[in-house]
């Protein structure tokens, strides 16, 4: 299994901490999209086209922080709003794939500065990347 939906078309990857806007992203299926500007989102059309639907769920999520072996490589929004918290946990922690298989989504505490906690520790812990994220919607993909 990828561990990346390859669109859309130009978008970066989510775990770049040089790109310096917070950017956006679709998951689904254990895989993530490409990142993109918040004021670029794809179609609907392209989304369907992208990802498939299927007995899955679709989020979108946008990136607050990244975390490489517990040190901090970027701080997109340190303020984070509370975003979407049913059904998922506002804040997710994604971590990148290993051993063949896909990407981990992984719930954390809310609000954000306790998320940014999480995100620290599980890197220090993993002795690996954690991209911290905020949940902006969370469908059923059917």
């Amino acid at each position: 299994m990828g561990d990346r939906i390859d669109w859309p078309r130009g978008g970066g990857d989510p775990f770049d901490g040089t790109i310096e806007w917070p950017g956006r992203f679709y998951w689904s299926h254990q895989m993530r999209s490409r990142v993109f500007p918040a004021d670029e989102a794809p179609s609907a059309d392209e989304l369907y086209a992208a990802i498939p639907m299927g007995y899955t769920t679709l989020a979108l999520l946008e990136r607050v922080a990244l975390y490489q072996d517990g040190r901090q490589e970027a701080l997109w929004l340190p303020d984070a709003a509370q975003a979407v918290r049913e059904p998922l946990q506002p804040f997710q922690l994604l971590l990148p794939p290993a051993d063949g298989s896909g990407c981990r989504l992984l719930g954390a505490s809310w609000p954000v500065r306790y998320a940014l906690t999480d995100g620290e520790d599980l890197s220090k812990r993993t002795g690996g990347a954690v991209l911290v994220c905020r949940v902006l919607s969370h469908e059923n993909w059917h």
